[in-house]
């Protein structure tokens, strides 16, 4: 194991790059998300989480703009849950 791991002109080359980088998304704590910011929260694809949205009834259009109701997609997650053998 490495201690102490020195390389010159790393902290210049990295500096500002972490201000950049997008703020990661909690379902338990977003109440609405974007459409397009929907596959960074579920591990879906975008076709598949707009199936799961429309059968949730967690679509909500506002001004061009698609939401979806992350409570209710949670909800309808659980609901298709397999039961415990």
């Amino acid at each position: 194991m490495i201690a102490n791991m020195n390389i010159e002109g790393l902290e210049a080359l990295c500096e500002g790059k972490f201000k950049k980088l997008p703020q990661c998304m909690n379902p338990a704590r977003e109440r609405y998300i974007r459409k397009t910011d929907a596959s960074l929260v579920y591990p879906f694809g975008r076709h598949v989480i707009d199936d799961i949205a429309s059968k949730a009834g967690a679509i909500i259009p506002i001004r061009g703009c698609i939401a979806y109701d992350t409570d209710r997609i949670n909800k309808y997650l659980d609901d298709m849950r397999l039961p415990a053998e």
